[in-house]
């Protein structure tokens, strides 16, 4: 057989498998598409969110902001019977745990009932479903019902005030989706991308059209020049960790600069971490030096991208940990723009941790290599179909909480908290950039918490290599802590948690109604461009000032931005837009604050009125 004729027909033979690859892949993605947009009209019908329980203007303001970021209306609301339709579904679904001490608590109902929806002249009562966008014109006939007319504000028991009905409604119009062994969003806004989008994105789009290829959004340009490296310093500042306001301990700090960054070596690997991570290690604490946070109050502190401290009335959560100077080591992952605040040994060793709570499993938010340093008193709680990937890389089963959407897990810790008899006001709000002392009239003491998590929807998808995208959830969560038991007029902490997400005004609104309002929420404002691509898994920053007044959160903090260069905004983008939003609305910057890396910011539980 002639050479030319073997070669042929090893082309012919992979042009065929390719082919045949390729359209098998686009018979799936027609099959589950679908099928996924039968499912939603099916529950649209089944499943009608009324206006009295989503207020139009509301999803009106909410319309606005996605048409003016790139997400297109889809379509026009439509008219249904305001009779309860039935459901065999309980309001929260039971937690897939692995740990049999653990349940789930009662639903967040309410003794109140929903509104009454309104009436036509022929006396048939009728309600407007608001799950789709570009809702102005239903606004003018519905006003006289609404409890607030106002786009910007709710009334403050409008948050967390859903009937049992209401509850039970939105829960299973936005439950996981399944289909054909994969994971599914379920928001009109939603459309199946496939790998064929990104390839025209990497392949086409940002080599030829808008050339991006190994971009850095423009920092190594601004480095480059000291009026440059002054914004750099001023949008991205990196700060020591604060140990003694954090755990009631001062550590020793080398004598640089906060903004220095300095080589060390971990697990193998070079990596740039700021001075204080350099800190020695105290050897063998004894029970009344162990690191403690203050028993009462909110903090919150930026290590980069979505990973994050906070301390709720004593207990510590982490979320999506990943402290790699490469979210993948590869040299197309992109490099860490700024010096990390600190290590994950530091905090495990020098602090402590008691939650590590996990939004899905993309490299950008899950670092493997720290897994096996895990303490094994930290419990997870990740969405579903993630333990089989925590359990190969040492984390104990009996760890491990997954839950679907709408699902909850109770739990309860022993821990050591700072007790202070000079306690901070509950009234203001404090930064703090420099290390601070202990109060020296602070003890420890070891007290309970009860936390409380429920996985709320996100509009994303999951994947660690390309044959597993989407075989496992991906979340927001819902955060409670109980207050201290000695402090019973203390209020309750509420933290709102997002995950990477598209924007989708019914969904937050949602949201907020069963389980809002929050004292704090971390809201992600980057790698939104171009809009074609990234409008339906990650919000632009006009999209998450929205967010923040769709759940009702008191204070917010952004973040998943400034530490990687992942999509082909500029690098300063985020904060720009971020300012201008809130100035266009002419709210304060507290309404979403930026921070730097390592700051840590108090934030005073039940003491600000919803907006």
């Amino acid at each position: 057989m002639q050479p030319t004729t073997v070669s042929r027909r090893i082309q012919s033979v992979a042009l065929t498998a390719g082919a045949i690859y390729i359209c098998a892949w686009g018979i799936y993605y027609i099959a589950q598409e679908t099928i996924r947009k039968t499912t939603l009209r099916r529950r649209k019908r089944r499943y009608p969110l009324l206006a009295p329980l989503l207020p139009p203007h509301a999803l009106a303001a909410g319309a606005r902001v996605a048409q003016r970021v790139g997400v297109l209306s889809r379509a026009t609301p439509s008219s249904s019977s305001s009779h309860p339709s039935s459901s065999s579904s309980s309001s929260l679904r039971t937690s897939r745990s692995h740990s049999p001490s653990r349940s789930s608590p009662p639903s967040p109902s309410s003794p109140s009932h929903a509104p009454s929806t309104p009436t036509s002249s022929k006396g048939k009562a009728r309600a407007h479903d608001l799950h789709d966008h570009d809702l102005d014109h239903v606004q003018h006939r519905l006003q006289p019902h609404l409890v607030d007319t106002n786009p910007q504000t709710r009334p403050n028991g409008w948050y967390g005030n859903a009937s049992q009905h209401e509850i039970e409604k939105i829960q299973n119009r936005f439950a996981s989706l399944k289909i054909l062994g994969r994971w599914a969003n379920v928001v009109p806004e939603w459309r199946e991308q496939g790998a064929w989008e990104w390839v025209l994105w990497k392949g086409f789009y940002s080599l030829f059209y808008k050339p991006r290829i190994w971009w850095d959004g423009g920092l190594k340009r601004d480095l480059a020049s000291p009026e440059g490296r002054k914004r750099v310093d001023e949008l991205l500042p990196v700060h020591q960790i604060d140990h003694a306001r954090l755990w009631g301990r001062v550590l020793p700090v080398p004598a640089a600069s906060a903004n220095a960054s300095t080589v060390v070596v971990d697990k193998g690997r070079e990596r740039h971490v700021a001075p204080a991570s350099l800190a020695t290690p105290a050897s063998s604490p004894s029970p009344s030096s162990a690191p403690a946070a203050v028993e009462e109050g909110i903090t919150f502190t930026w290590i980069g991208q979505s990973t994050c401290l906070f301390q709720i009335h004593g207990l510590t959560v982490l979320t999506d940990p990943v402290f790699g100077e490469q979210p993948l080591e590869s040299i197309f992952s992109p490099t860490r723009m700024r010096p990390m605040p600190c290590t994950f040994d530091e905090l495990v060793h020098q602090g402590r941790i008691d939650v590590i709570l996990l939004t899905h499993n993309h490299f950008d938010h899950l670092d493997v290599d720290i897994l096996p340093r895990v303490p094994p008193s930290v419990q997870w709680i990740v969405p579903l179909g993630l333990t089989p990937l925590l359990v190969e890389h040492g984390i104990r089963a009996s760890q491990i909480t997954e839950l679907d959407w709408w699902a909850s897990t109770r739990q309860t810790f022993n821990i050591p908290v700072r007790r202070s008899r000079s306690r901070r006001s509950s009234t203001s709000t404090s930064t703090s950039t420099s290390p601070a002392s202990p109060s020296p009239d602070a003890d420890t003491t070891s007290t309970s918490r009860q936390l409380d998590v429920t996985a709320v929807p996100a509009t994303h998808w999951s994947a660690r290599t390309p044959l597993d995208t989407n075989r496992t959830l991906w979340n927001s969560y819902s955060v409670r802590v109980s207050p201290p038991p000695a402090r019973p007029d203390a209020a309750e902490a509420r933290l709102f948690f997002c995950g990477d997400t598209g924007y989708s005004p019914s969904l937050f609104t949602a949201i907020g109604r069963c389980l809002g309002p929050f004292d704090v929420a971390a809201v992600p404002i980057g790698s939104f461009e171009p809009r074609w691509h990234m409008a339906i898994q990650h919000m632009h920053a006009v999209e998450s000032v929205q967010v923040v007044k769709d759940v009702g959160a008191r204070r917010a903090f952004a973040m998943h931005w400034g530490t990687w260069q992942m999509s082909d905004e500029r690098w300063d983008d985020p904060p720009r837009e971020l300012a201008r939003e809130l100035e266009k609305r002419g709210e304060p910057q507290d309404t979403l604050r930026r921070v730097g890396f390592g700051e840590t910011v108090d934030v005073p539980v039940g003491a600000v009125e919803a907006t």
